[in-house]
């Protein structure tokens, strides 16, 4: 049973030395900002703290948006740089298949 308390203690002990740490960052951050921006409208100075604070435990830059080509941005791409040898060819382009290996090219599912 004393390990037990011991565990218990030792948990106890950690997540207050978390929480501490926590406050000072929180407190460094507004002092910071209150330094830094003085003239700063609280709900805006508050928006920026959160962005500092998610900067300080790694969440940042937040992932961003996969932009993906279209198949019509994929045609407008090749048919603007090309032409077919023949006068008569009608050319054909799988525009879809092309737009999907760019974007595997490009962005790699991970």
């Amino acid at each position: 049973m004393k390990i037990d308390g011991i565990r218990t203690s030792s948990a106890r002990s950690r997540r207050a030395a978390v929480k501490e740490l926590a406050a000072r960052r929180v407190e460094a951050v507004w002092t910071c900002l209150g330094v830094l921006c003085p003239d700063l409208p609280l709900t805006e100075r508050k928006t920026l703290a959160e962005k500092v604070l998610d900067l300080s435990r790694g969440e940042w830059p937040p992932a961003a948006k996969r932009i993906e080509i279209t198949p019509a941005q994929v045609q407008e791409i090749v048919w603007r740089t090309s032409q077919c040898a023949n006068r008569y060819c009608s050319m054909l382009l799988f525009s879809r298949e092309m737009a999907d290996a760019l974007n595997e090219f490009f962005w790699p599912e991970e």
